[in-house]
This record gives C-alpha cells, structure tokens and sequence, in this order.
C-alpha cells in the first residue's frame, strides 16, 4: 500500500518535471524567433531610412548622360539646285540636370546642314547642333553628313514604239501609228537626265489591233541602276493606235531636218526636234531593199539672222519618188522644231584666295591649300565683259560650329554675279587645321 502510494507520487513528480521542461522550450523558441524577427525588421527600417535619405538628398539637381537621335534638317540650297540627303539622322549624347534631360524631347534639338553656296558634287557637311539652355552637347554620331547637290533639269523627248512579244502572224507588220501625246518630259538630276538616250513605249504583240488604241508603258533608254529611280517621266504612258496591214513588207528610216545658214551672232543651235522622227516605208522587197538604211530628208530650213525659236510644219516626201511600189505610211507632214540657245563661254580663274567666315575670337585655323581654280559658265557677251576683271564671286570656308581639330570643308561662293553658273571649283574641299 506504501509502494502504490510512493509511486504514485515519484510518477506525478516526473510528470510535473517534464511539463516544465516542455513549457521553457517552447518558451526559448518563441524568445529566438521573436529575436530574428525584430533584426529583421531593423534591417527593413534601417534600409528604408537610406533610401529616403537618398530620395531626399537627390532631388533631380544630380548630372547625368542622355542620347537621343533627332532628323537632320538641310536648309540654304541655291537657286535652282536640289540635293540628295544620303544621311538622315544623328544621334547626340547629351549632359545636364536629371530634371531638364528628363523632360527634354526630340523637337527641343536641331541639327542644320548649311548648303548655301554649294554647287554641283557630293560633300561631307558638318552638322551644327542646337540645345536648350543648361544642356551640353558631348558628342554625336556621324560627324558630318554625306550629301549630293545637283543642278534639277528637263528635257522634252519624243516617244518611239517598240513592240513585244511575237506577232500572230508572220505577215503582220506596223504600217503606221499615231501616238498621243508625242513627247514626254524628262526631269532629274542634270547628269542623269543628260544620259537618257531615249523613251520607248512598248507595244505587247497580243493586245496590237489595227485602228485600236492601246494605253502603252514608257521606258527609259541610256541608263541603268540608281539613275532610273533618280529620274521622273511625265505622263508615264501614252496612247497608240497602230495601223498594220497584210503582205507587205517595209522597214523604219529616220527623219532628218535640212538646217542651212546660221543663227544671229551670239546665238546658237540648241537643239532640232523632227515628230515624226520615223517613217514606216512599205512596198515590194526589191523597192525596200533601195531604201534601207537610208534617210528621209526634209525640205531645206534657211536659218540666217534667226534670233529666237522657230517651228515649222513641212511635208513628208517619198524616198523614191520614181518607184510606185514605195510609200510612206503614216502623217502626210512633218513638225520641225528649232530651239535656240545663247552662245555660252566658260573662263577660269587660277589661285582665287579662299576667306575665312565663322571664326571665333582667340581661335586660328590653317588652310590647305590657300587658293582654288574657279571655273565659270555665261553667255558669250556676258564672258566677254570679264577679261579684264577678278574672280566674279567670293569663296569662303565656314568653321562655324567646328569642334574637330582638323576638318575637310566645302568651298562656298557667295556674290556671283548675275547671269553666271560656276562649272568647277578645283579643289571642292579643303583642309582646314585648328592651329594651338
């Protein structure tokens, strides 16, 4: 009885023992992890006050670096020039306050090309930057843009057929045709449009029907690659009704004015346009063969002491008047156009000395060479008056807005007098050096 009593006692003793060393357990548990809690929420304030601090330290004032790429603007062309901008766009790096980059937008900055005073050629122009006030320019990327001046011409070009594809029949043959509108313009680049040799409307062999009008394409004749995209044609197609027949054979020959004398002193022929400038000529084999490879010749055109344009209307004759299997298809007359031009020069103008514009204060530059060969285009009275006289325009550099230390620089004119064309400035850029 004393035993079951003492263990009974001794066993809640245990017990109680073991309650308590649970209980401090749980107690040192929650102590360490309420412990890693408050450090890290430390930590999170002491992180938090570093950042407001630097919130509050740094309010915008701070410098920093911003590129931005903004459109090149091309301004100052000369009269009756135009130029191919082959480089768009620059990208500037720029410094200043956070705040005022921040809000900066691309139409707050310019860059300017100058192309006053530049003549036919391609050039590398230095691009002159503009910022709002507190932002500094760094750098930009390119240095310079590549740009191609050209002097903007037409030209009136009469429409020749050609015809494409294979023909139905062998014996079906092109007598004749009208075309509506004759001509057409040529406009471009002065190089390029100089090259153009012709301009052809194509036929397509299946839609060719006698009396019936087709609505044909123009293609350029003489050049090739980068010119056709540069040159313009106006209308872009033309109207032909072909007439063609049946069983008789015949051949093209050219048409050909008969100019005699000569135009007034100090005018010369600028070009003879004859419409039509070909004439199908039909008949029998052994009539064509006589005529092939030869010239329709025009009536003669006397023009003596003629001072301006003249157009006449005169009529197409046969080649062989004597020869009834022969006959020429198409207009009974023909148009010959006269255009005349003043009689132009050119005079050359060695060592012309070079100026020196933009410069600012304290800054000298060196520049190689010092003088260029200008060569000048008028008209023949105009030349004349010259002989005696100086260069007849100023050149000049400009270094305004240079930062380089050393720069190739277009030859600007400037002053040229009243009906003059520069030719040829020889060299077009010189060396330009900043001197320490």
């Amino acid at each position: 009885m004393k035993n079951d009593i003492y263990d009974s006692i001794k066993k809640k003793i245990y017990n109680t023992k073991k309650n308590i060393t649970d209980t401090e357990t749980i107690v040192h548990s929650k102590s360490r992890s309420l412990l890693k809690t408050k450090v890290i929420f430390a930590s999170l304030s002491l992180l938090l006050s570093v950042l407001l601090w630097a919130f509050v330290a740094w309010d915008g004032n701070s410098d920093v670096v911003r590129s931005i790429t903004v459109p090149i603007q091309y301004s100052n062309p000369s009269r009756g020039y135009s130029a191919f901008e082959n480089t768009k766009d620059v990208t500037i790096r720029l410094s200043g306050r956070l705040n005022i980059l921040s809000r900066l937008e691309q139409g707050d900055i310019s860059a300017r090309v100058n192309l006053e005073g530049l003549q036919p050629g391609k050039f590398n122009l230095p691009i002159n930057i503009e910022t709002p006030p507190l932002v500094k320019v760094r750098s930009w990327q390119p240095t310079t843009a590549n740009v191609e001046i050209y002097r903007y011409v037409e030209r009136t070009i009469p429409v020749t057929l050609k015809q494409s594809g294979k023909e139905e029949k062998d014996d079906l043959s092109i007598m004749s045709a009208d075309i509506l509108p004759v001509s057409v313009t040529v406009s471009g680049p002065e190089a390029d449009v100089m090259a153009v040799q012709g301009v052809t409307a194509i036929l397509p062999a299946e839609k060719i029907k006698n009396g019936s009008s087709i609505s044909a394409s123009l293609k350029i004749v003489g050049i090739h690659g980068n010119s056709n995209n540069r040159i313009s044609i106006l209308p872009r197609s033309v109207n032909v009704i072909p007439y063609v027949g049946h069983g008789a054979t015949g051949v093209n020959i050219p048409v050909k004015a008969n100019i005699t004398g000569h135009p007034q002193n100090g005018f010369e022929i600028d070009y003879v346009k004859v419409i039509p400038d070909h004439v199908f000529v039909k008949g029998k084999n052994p009539g064509i063969a006589s005529v092939k490879m030869k010239t329709l010749s025009l009536s003669p055109v006397d023009i003596t002491g003629l001072d301006q344009n003249l157009h006449l209307v005169v009529p197409l004759r046969s080649p062989n008047n004597t020869n009834s299997d022969i006959e020429i298809s198409g207009p009974e007359k023909a148009r010959i156009d006269i255009i005349l031009k003043k009689k132009m020069a050119v005079k050359t103008y060695p060592n012309v000395q070079i100026m020196l514009e933009g410069n600012n204060k304290g800054q000298e530059w060196k520049i190689s060479p010092q003088s260029v060969t200008l060569t000048v285009e008028g008209n023949q009275a105009m030349i004349d008056t010259l002989k005696n006289i100086a260069a007849p325009c100023e050149l000049y550099i400009d270094v305004s807005n240079i930062v380089s230390n050393q720069l190739s620089l277009p030859v600007l004119e400037k002053n040229l007098r009243k009906d003059l064309q520069i030719v040829q400035i020889e060299p077009e850029q010189v060396t330009v050096t900043a001197v320490k």
